[in-house]
């Protein structure tokens, strides 16, 4: 489904809207948000999503929950608004705490945007929307790291740059 997004300038300030698929087209910068999703407090089993088939972009690709922001949506709403929509396959409920970690520039997955990384501890059950993922568990995030050097195809270039990252700043 093409929505309307915001469109931002190199500061990361709203400067309009465009379609999503225009952004990817031509290389709009605009928003976007992800969730690094872990059992518990330990940090160390982080949950992945298997894409769903029918996705445009990266179908069957192993990622973590997140998408674009709206329109007018702050990082923090995109955030909650993608994880509710894709692991319950409902409305946001604000009884979870998500922890802004960082915002990075980047371009891969046809995505040049801003985008924020979040923190946030659930063990489930998830029920995901069978639209956006086929399923999702939970995987030591070692094995995980071990698993994207050796198989990078299989998982999207947003997830590997974001777990990199991670890796980097926090492990």
């Amino acid at each position: 489904m093409d929505e309307m997004i915001d469109v931002v300038d190199e500061n990361d300030n709203v400067i309009g809207q465009e379609l999503k698929s225009n952004c990817h087209k031509n290389k709009i910068l605009h928003r976007g948000a992800n969730i690094f999703v872990f059992k518990d407090k330990s940090f160390k089993e982080i949950l992945l999503q298997k894409r769903s088939k029918s996705k445009r972009s990266n179908p069957s690709k192993i990622c973590t929950p997140g998408g674009h922001l709206g329109v007018g949506e702050s990082y923090l709403e995109g955030a909650k608004r993608e994880f509710f929509e894709e692991q319950f396959n409902s409305k946001v409920n604000d009884n979870f705490e998500f922890e802004d970690l960082f915002k990075i520039k980047k371009f891969t997955d046809d995505d040049y945007e801003y985008m924020t990384l979040f923190r946030m501890i659930c063990e489930g059950p998830f029920t995901p929307d069978p639209e956006e993922v086929e399923f999702s568990y939970f995987e030591d995030i070692n094995e995980v790291l071990t698993k994207i050097d050796e198989e990078s195809e299989n998982y999207t270039q947003t997830t590997i740059l974001l777990l990199k990252e991670y890796q980097k700043r926090y492990m």
